[in-house]
């Protein structure tokens, strides 16, 4: 999870930084990075389409207000999360027409942070996620069921059965897989996303779609706890 928070007010940026930051892990997700800017000026000038998930913008700022950034924002990307941050309501009208996801009102409370994570749906965001792989094609992470390693190359076992090979290595497969919480080594060049496993028996790993793959003994515990920790986070969810 990628997130930026743009506030001209240090004390609200980083209020917003804790709570927002407490809220998301709570919930489960796995946050990459949360970003703070002191102004639309300062954050536009390093904005390019798909770098963020979610974007916080005050509305009164100094310069450039959080309504016309967001409205810059638009005109690339129609798809990152929006929300408002004010201490008035005044501007519903223009956050809505720039499609915001929510409106969120100071002074911070916890269970409103939490309220607004839960609308925006971040989870439905988070299937779509996409990664760029090593040889700069792209894709969906929620398609991804296994990967294997062989002959310096890797195997993406996808849904419906389909495959896509890339020439890389295994270490730099798991940190672009590993990063997310849904993925875990479970055998030596062989990495699995915990969302399709159906059971874990001693030496398989059964998924959806009939398929299996091996795991270590050495890793038993670990895919075990991993998978256990997921399925908790699905629940809270």
């Amino acid at each position: 999870m990628r997130v930026a928070i743009i506030d001209d007010r240090i004390d609200d940026r980083m209020v917003l930084f804790r709570e927002l930051d407490t809220v998301l892990r709570e919930k489960g997700y796995a946050v990459d990075d949360i970003s703070l800017f002191a102004s639309g000026e300062e954050f536009l000038a390093q904005f390019e389409k798909g770098k963020y998930d979610l974007i916080f913008f005050d509305i009164y700022m100094e310069g450039i207000s959080g309504i016309e950034a967001a409205s810059r924002v638009r005109e690339t990307d129609r798809t990152v999360r929006v929300v408002f941050v004010t201490t008035s309501n005044d501007f519903a009208a223009e956050s809505y027409s720039l499609r915001a996801d929510y409106y969120l009102l100071k002074p911070f409370v916890h269970e409103d942070i939490v309220k607004a994570i839960e609308i925006i749906n971040l989870e439905d965001y988070e299937r779509q996620r996409v990664i760029t792989l090593p040889d700069d094609s792209t894709c969906l992470l929620h398609d991804i069921l296994y990967s294997e390693y062989y002959n310096h190359r890797i195997v993406l076992h996808l849904k419906n059965f389909k495959k896509k090979v890339v020439r890389t290595s295994q270490a730099r497969m798991e940190s672009l897989l590993c990063d997310n919480h849904s993925f875990v080594t479970c055998t030596k060049g062989m990495i699995v996303n915990l969302e399709y496993v159906r059971r874990i028996e001693e030496g398989t790993i059964y998924l959806e779609e009939d398929r299996q793959v091996p795991v270590s003994r050495r890793r038993m515990p670990e895919i075990r706890k991993a998978h256990a920790a997921y399925l908790f986070r699905q629940v809270r969810q």
